[in-house]
């Protein structure tokens, strides 16, 4: 498996043969894929003929790009509280809330890394985000399924360090039969004293019903309000190894669970980052407002949730009267057209969740289209 990105302009050459392979066979992006390569690798088919590579120029035409991030509590992490089911009680309904959204693209925190021990998985050995893209199943795959950066890389025990992508609970899954992965790497943030290691994720992707290409991020930001500073520096390491990954300036869509909310004091430190850096928030979540400012999604569904739940409560967190609940969970894109944001619930006409409680947070979902 490669677990660092080629040459500029090798990935240039390759996903541009690709896609325009691509535009020539592909009618719609829910078509089955053909064989694809390892995660981690940059893949072309060549089984199509240039007359047919050139008979769907339509093809390029913008298409709805459906992507997410979700914070799916990490197995090791269950305390036992009120409505908390440990990762086997509530997998199911992880798994059931991911492909209700028919998702292309879905970024995941906190999927752990390690080895899962409930009855079911022990003989399997294998990690949380393994157990996900298996129950997912069909044409989903991961990024890159290394769990450690390590020589033995399935055990942090005895690590001698060797960097191979890995990029412990944060995860990049799509759908292969309407994304194709052209490269992918991780990058080591600072942390706050005391704090295990930090990666953030990216990927470079290319939609199969358009041959167009852009870039995915998935930070997971750590530490309490006293670590400000450090939170800002994670936010500024994690976008500028996304930009400096992105020799084409294609466009990007930065996610993740950002751990800073609008009311964060002095500011919501990694959100001003990214949007210093000409990022757009579909939402308008603009610093301490009660009502969107600049808004840019065209249709709204439950955006008056609060994106976390930490309580784990019944009723679900929100502030209906404010249009947009208070996120510590975000989607921000570079200027493209942003039609609908959801964020992700089953509710009762009370406002209680339905049934297991996923996790403590929820998925958030943009559907958006990519610029010519």
């Amino acid at each position: 498996m490669l677990y660092t990105p080629s040459s500029p302009f090798v990935r240039r050459l390759v996903a541009a043969l690709s896609g325009a392979v691509a535009i020539g066979v592909v009618a719609a992006p829910m078509l089955a894929p053909s064989a694809s390569a390892a995660p981690g690798t940059s893949s072309a088919n060549t089984s199509v003929t240039a007359a047919s590579a050139a008979s769907s120029s339509s093809s390029s035409e913008a298409a709805p790009l459906r992507v997410a991030t979700y914070n799916i509590r990490c197995a090791t992490c269950y305390e036992g509280r009120h409505n908390e089911k440990p990762w086997a009680g509530r997998r199911a309904a992880v798994v059931s809330t991911i492909k209700g959204q028919h998702l292309d693209v879905l970024a995941v925190q906190e999927a752990s890394q390690g080895q899962l021990h409930d009855d079911e998985s022990e003989s399997k050995k294998i990690s949380q985000f393994d157990d996900l893209v298996d129950r997912l199943g069909g044409s989903w795959r991961i990024t890159n399924a290394t769990r450690y950066n390590c020589v033995k890389d399935t055990s942090p025990n005895s690590c001698r360090y060797d960097y191979k992508g890995a990029s412990e609970g944060q995860r990049i899954l799509y759908d292969s039969a309407r994304v194709k992965l052209v490269a992918q790497g991780s990058k080591l943030l600072p942390v706050p004293a005391g704090k295990g290691d930090n990666y953030m994720t990216w990927a470079e992707l290319r939609q199969v019903s358009t041959g167009k290409r852009f870039m995915y991020s998935n930070l997971h930001v750590v530490g309490s309000d006293k670590d400000y500073k450090v939170k800002i520096k994670q936010a500024q390491v994690a976008l500028a190894e996304l930009k400096a990954n992105n020799p084409d300036h294609l466009p990007m869509i930065a996610v993740g669970d950002w751990n800073s909310s609008r009311f964060e004091k002095p500011t919501n430190a990694p959100y001003d980052v990214y949007v210093k850096a000409g990022f757009v928030d579909p939402l308008g979540g603009a610093y301490k407002t009660h009502k969107p400012k600049g808004a840019t999604v065209e249709h709204r569904v439950h955006t008056w949730l609060n994106s976390s739940n930490s309580g784990w409560a019944r009723t679900a967190p929100a502030h209906k009267s404010w249009v947009n609940g208070s996120y510590i969970d975000y989607i921000l894109t570079t200027k493209m057209r942003v039609s609908e944001w959801e964020t992700v619930a089953r509710l009762d006409s009370k406002g209680r969740f339905v049934g297991t409680l996923p996790s403590d947070h929820l998925m958030i979902r943009a559907t958006v289209y990519l610029p010519s």
